[in-house]
């Protein structure tokens, strides 16, 4: 794909005197309830809330030179949600970014985006987003005018090195990689100040360390076609664990190829999504891993393996010799104990002994997104100096480790001690709120930049709208303080970064006018990439010399991340793909454990351990081992916005302790868990777990579907409810006349007939083969109607084999078709006492979603871990004859003549009678 509309000059100029300025308002107007869906929505709600550079988001009166009103341009450009460096395609309309596609033609993603990548366009319009710079005056953040913010950044620049201490100032910048790592670092050191700490508290740097000592890269290329066994050892590489997508793109290619696809096995003591991907489950207690590995390596034996971890021998014995006899293999360490190193090296070693370097893991082909990071050991080394008084200045761009730091290092106390803090944050968050002088960021959507995250290859970012609001490149804001220094301003004649980038670039303007259109070049930017040196580290206590009668196991929540993304409504109203949870923060327990403490869904919990406790509704999940309670983090934020609130915090309780990589372990300690008083609703989309026979999941062996058997397995064996009332047309027990009897007549299945009220009320064709060939009633499908609807039939299909439930689809579906979210605390009307608060809509079926990933399990009723998982995506329905048509009062919705439903926007005014 060719992006349609590329420059290298300014977006564009400043407004023609003639547009026309919406006049100014206060508050939120009735029309205004849609709060935050997507590009055009968001900028109607922030209409409400005022600001001079508001009215570049009112539609173009007169519209500039070379845009058409209605029709789109497209602006290939990077996504910067996390350290990846996947390309996208940005679609502007009337000069509003609106959706975010991925590049097809960038070999990262090859046309994929997650989930949180789709929602990045609520970054960009966020209504928490910093309107303009602030300063601390009286105790308290003011708004001051650029010139002013800068004017203090530079005197305070210069009286840290008049008194001789830039070198103990620090500037933490969010891990990225490209070339404004490197601008970075020379301005901080004609400033006479270190190189700056590159954080990523998402990277699992356990597995980075061990790379680079195995392999000599960061993190290699994961050929999971080439396999024929996948070994995960707590890698979830279908979550948030290093270059999600194209791991994603490589595991369903794998599966997809049903006469070579690998299996996989999971292990670990929860089963996140990738492990409800795997073919099978090993769920050993945590902190046990280092004995599996040691087991496959013959090191021990199965026997003392199963004595170490709690599983059964006779799995462990089939799963040793399974390893043994299949080649090629991957073998991934993951995990976030004390040991992570010590497993991802023995894990890489593995994959040594077996040959699979060269064949499954390509070291040569690896990602560089994931190179020079800082580790979490130095955050905390950091934090121990601002506790001594031992730094002198603070700068921080993107980064909130007084949030993504367990509670316990003291990070935002230590800052506090620092006398003199900058943000360069875009947004609100923990360690901005500590800041006394904030200089807004532009949005990645709104800049100049570049990355390289594969050799070879740059991977080019290019500002897709002008600025929403009164914010500046933090680039460009260096450059300008840079000019306003004697000292330094003769080495940056460029007037600012997008002109140092282009002289910068291979081939010049002419170079970069030539990739933009396709968003990469080839070529090397020349960044470092060697390991950084890590401090000493702090193990912390044993995890078996830890009090409590249950593990404690943190992990990220796949979408929100490190609390990134707690700001964006549809990732939290995105139910998580595995507990189907959104807008909550909840103690996942295994159904067994829970019956054995008296506790039922909702039920409150405390849950305390050496550093602190926090009570919070259970959540049965038949996924997690029966010693063990999980709980995701990335909610609970104070100050980083409206939607941010929603949830707790689980690092708050969560002792420091570093693996010998210097990352921080999240599964460090046991918990004293015990029942609370009171409950809570569990805030979910989910109706049922099971399908109770109705097939909806179903599942065929791929010897069964190559011999052409009816031996699909329709989700009624492990049924517990099946459907046995008929209907008018079919009484109970039979098949509707007509109907074809393809594999659903097997022993044990259940009646396929429709229960009363699920019926379409006309169109007898949109039964399908359920339909009764008896009625005259065809509605618009009829062969003699005057529409001709009998030769346009609408289908979509989804290879399920390939579907890892990741849930991509819905974050864009919000995007695509601006679905409104109805989860925040604020727009829950007073109706029901017992349904208040974050989520509360989501209680009363208000949920909006146009598509959902419905998840069912089969098998596991016993507690054992032996239980197969079903994605179905469930879209939204073009429907023959939809019901919502004629009950529209205003017409919004009608029937094309080509057979689509179509909705008119602007003439809903939400009745909710469809």
């Amino acid at each position: 794909m060719i992006a349609r509309c590329v420059t290298i000059d300014r977006m564009s100029q400043k407004p023609d005197s003639t547009t026309s300025i919406a006049p100014r308002t206060n508050g939120v107007k009735r029309r205004e309830f849609l709060k935050v869906l997507g590009g055009g929505a968001a900028a109607t709600t922030m209409l409400g809330c005022a600001s001079e550079k508001v009215e570049k988001l009112i539609p173009y009166f007169v519209s500039p030179d070379q845009t058409v009103p209605g029709v789109s341009d497209y602006y290939a450009t990077t996504c910067r949600e996390c350290a990846a460096g996947c390309g996208v395609i940005a679609e502007t309309r009337d000069g509003r970014t609106i959706k975010l596609e991925g590049n097809p033609d960038h070999p990262v993603n090859r046309g994929a985006l997650c989930a949180r990548g789709q929602a990045a366009l609520q970054g960009l319009y966020n209504p928490d987003r910093f309107r303009g710079p602030k300063a601390r005056k009286n105790g308290a953040l003011e708004n001051v005018t650029w010139d002013e913010a800068l004017t203090i950044f530079a005197q305070q620049l210069g009286a840290v090195r008049s008194r001789g201490q830039a070198g103990n100032a620090v500037f933490i910048n969010q891990h990225e990689s490209g070339s404004f790592t490197g601008f970075l670092d020379a301005w901080l050191t004609n400033y006479g100040i270190p190189a700056h700490l590159s954080y990523d508290a998402e990277a699992d740097q356990a597995v980075i360390a061990a790379n680079r000592q195995t392999y000599g890269v960061a993190w290699p290329r994961y050929d999971f076609r080439a396999a024929r066994l996948i070994v995960s050892i707590g890698a979830d590489f279908l979550d948030n664990w290093g270059a999600m997508v194209p791991q994603q793109l490589a595991f369903a290619d794998a599966r997809a190829d049903h006469n070579n696809a690998p299996r996989l096995i999971y292990v670990g003591p929860r089963r996140s999504l990738t492990g409800l991907n795997a073919d099978q489950w090993i769920d050993c207690k945590p902190g046990s891993e280092m004995a599996i590995v040691r087991m496959l390596a013959g090191q021990v034996s199965p026997q003392a393996a199963a004595q170490a971890t709690g599983v059964s021998a006779d799995v462990l014995n089939t799963f040793a010799r399974e390893f043994t006899s299949t080649t090629p293999s991957i073998v991934l360490g993951g995990g976030s104990g004390a040991d992570a190193f010590d497993i991802a090296v023995a894990a890489n070693g593995l994959n040594q002994s077996r040959g699979n370097v060269g064949t499954t893991i390509k070291a040569n082909e690896g990602h560089l997104g994931f190179d020079r990071m800082t580790s979490s050991a130095e955050i905390r080394a950091l934090a121990e100096r601002m506790n001594t008084g031992a730094v002198s200045m603070l700068m921080v761009r993107g980064a909130n480790p007084a949030f993504t730091t367990p509670k316990s290092l003291g990070f935002a106390a230590a800052m506090a001690k620092v006398p003199f803090k900058v943000s360069f944050s875009s947004y609100p968050d923990e360690t901005t709120e500590l800041a006394d002088l904030i200089l807004p960021d532009h949005h990645p959507l709104e800049q100049w930049g570049d990355a390289e995250p594969v050799r070879g290859t740059i991977s080019l970012q290019q500002p897709t709208m002008d600025p929403v609001f009164d914010t500046r490149a933090t680039s460009d804001v260096l450059i300008a303080v840079a000019k306003k220094d004697p000292a330094n301003a003769a080495r940056y004649p460029a007037p600012d970064y997008r002109t140092w980038l282009i002289n910068k670039f291979p081939g010049g303007a002419t170079g970069l006018a030539a990739a933009l259109p396709k968003g990469i070049a080839s070529g090397t930017l020349g960044e470092p990439t060697t390991a950084r040196p890590i401090p000493a580290v702090r193990p912390g206590t044993a995890l078996e010399q830890s009090s409590g009668n249950m593990y404690l196991v943190l992990y990220p929540h796949p979408f929100l991340g490190d609390g990134r993304g707690a700001n964006k409504p549809w990732l939290q109203e995105i139910p998580d793909p595995v507990t189907k949870i959104c807008w909550q923060t909840v103690a996942e327990m295994n159904p067994q454990t829970a019956e054995r403490m008296g506790l039922a869904n909702g039920d409150m919990v405390s849950v305390q351990t050496a550093a602190g406790t926090m009570t919070l509704p259970v959540l049965q999940y038949i996924g997690i081992q029966r010693d063990t309670i999980a709980i995701a983090t990335g909610r609970g934020q104070q100050h980083a916005g409206r939607y941010a609130k929603a949830g707790q915090n689980p690092l708050e309780i969560l002792p420091l302790a570093e693996n010998r990589a210097g990352g921080f372990g999240y599964t460090v300690t046991k918990a004293n868990v015990s029942k609370a008083a009171g409950s809570a609703h569990i805030v979910t989309t989910e109706g049922s777990a099971r399908q109770h026979g109705r097939g909806v999941g179903q599942a065929i062996a791929i010897a069964d579907l190559r011999a052409g058997r009816p031996g699909h397995d329709t989700g009624a064996a492990n049924a517990t409810e099946a459907a046995t009332n008929g209907g008018p047309e079919a009484p109970r027990g039979e098949r509707p006349e007509g109907g074809e009897t393809h594999g659903e007549e097997m022993p044990g299945d259940a009646s396929h007939n429709f229960l009363p009220g699920l019926r379409a009320p006309v169109a007898n064709d949109a039964q399908g083969e359920q339909g009764n060939p008896r009625s005259n009633d065809k509605g618009m499908y009829d062969p003699s109607h005057w529409a001709h609807m009998g030769k346009r039939r609408w289908a979509m299909t989804v290879d399920l084999a390939r579907c890892t439930g990741c849930a991509a689809c819905v974050s864009a579906c919000y995007a695509e078709n601006n679905i409104p979210t109805v989860g925040a605390d604020w727009q829950v009307p007073v109706v029901l006492p017992d349904r208040k608060g974050f989520g509360a809509n989501i209680l009363r079926s208000r949920e909006m979603a146009w598509i959902r990933i419905e998840r069912y399990y089969e098998g596991g009723e016993d507690g054992s871990a032996n239980f197969d998982t079903r994605f179905v995506p469930m879209m939204c329905q073009h429907c023959g004859n939809a019901p919502c048509e004629p009950v529209c009062p205003v017409y919004a919705t009608y029937h094309a003549p080509d057979g689509l439903n179509v909705q008119v926007y602007n003439r809903c005014v939400g009745t909710r009678y469809c």
